[in-house]
């Protein structure tokens, strides 16, 4: 190839780009439902979009947000969900361990092809349960646990 000759690929990730703006009113409304009462903000990342929500615990211990991610990868577009947070196992003492609260971690993605424009329903189903359960995960678990060794605290990691 000369440098004269404009390259497929170049119009691939133009049209893969193009379909990412198109993807970002969707992602901002999942987001925007899976935590009613924070704003969704949306920034431009090198390959995508990344958008943000702040999203509540029911104990108010530690903050967390969800943060969705729309980016091109090779040929086809991918979305990943994910809930970012402070929260840790918490020490006999009650500070933060070493250790990260598991329970409320979440992860999700999906692979579309370039011409999507939604997200499928089967995916914004998966994460509203999905972003749900890890919010209440550590009540679950305690709630499941009849011994009370078997229960766990949490506390905020220090920043």
């Amino acid at each position: 190839m000369n440098s004269c000759i404009e390259s497929g690929s170049s119009l691939a990730y133009q049209r893969l780009d193009e379909a990412v703006e198109r993807l970002a009113p969707a992602v901002t409304a999942l987001l925007q439902r899976s935590a009613p009462d924070g704003a969704v903000v949306t920034e431009g990342e090198e390959f995508g979009l990344r958008s943000v929500v702040p999203v509540r615990f029911p104990d108010g211990i530690g903050r967390g947000d969800v943060v969705a991610r729309v980016f091109r990868y090779r040929d086809y577009l991918r979305v990943d969900v994910e809930i970012v947070h402070n929260r840790m196992f918490a020490r006999k003492d009650g500070g933060p361990s070493e250790r990260r609260c598991y329970l409320n971690d979440f992860v999700a993605s999906l692979s579309l092809a370039a011409d999507a424009t939604a997200l499928t329903p089967e995916f914004e189903r998966s994460v509203l349960r999905g972003i749900a359960g890890a919010r209440e995960g550590v009540q679950r678990h305690n709630r499941e646990q009849a011994a009370p060794w078997g229960q766990v605290t949490v506390a905020a990691a220090m920043d």
